[in-house]
């Protein structure tokens, strides 16, 4: 069971509330060269020459990307892939993202833009499975388990596959 504070619980639930809940993504892998940090919220400015704007949370800046999320949906045959649209991607970024042979890792993190140290809520060990560009934006599929979609078993075990479990001694 998860515990998350009363502040964030009112936060999501009431009608009418002063706290914003933020999404933070730290996006990872060995290719990229830089661990990326990216915010639902705008509310801190991280660079005033270059007018960049994020969150800082536990002294790391994740920078401000408008960004949708659309959770799986529930059912037998439904896909277990989460998709977080990010708008307004630079075109350097999209050669970044499919450049890698093996999937980045990626945390989710909520936490409140009152107490952005405190994290409410964490999502580790997604894996980025696909980026699909499109004009100024960007969709990434993140699922937890890509073994979970690979067949099982791997191969049938017949006797042209699989010989000497068949032979007689």
């Amino acid at each position: 069971m998860r515990t998350v504070s009363d502040t964030f619980r009112h936060a999501m639930f009431d009608q009418q509330t002063d706290e914003l809940p933020v999404l933070l993504l730290t996006i990872s892998h060995p290719d990229l060269g830089s661990v990326w940090r990216l915010s639902s919220d705008n509310a801190d400015l991280l660079d005033a020459e270059e007018q960049l704007r994020g969150t800082i949370s536990r002294g790391q800046n994740y920078y401000f990307f408008p960004m949708d999320v659309s959770l799986p949906e529930d059912g037998e045959d439904a896909s277990n892939v989460i998709q977080i649209t990010l708008d307004n991607v630079t075109r350097e970024i999209t050669p970044l993202l499919k450049s890698t042979v093996t999937p980045a890792s990626v945390t989710i993190e909520i936490v409140l833009a009152s107490a952005p140290d405190e994290v409410e809520i964490e999502f580790p060990d997604f894996e980025l499975a696909s980026a699909d560009v499109d004009a100024g934006s960007v969709v990434l599929s993140l699922t937890v388990d890509t073994m979970a979609s690979e067949p099982f078993p791997a191969d049938n075990f017949t006797p042209s596959s699989f010989g000497g479990l068949w032979a007689s001694t």
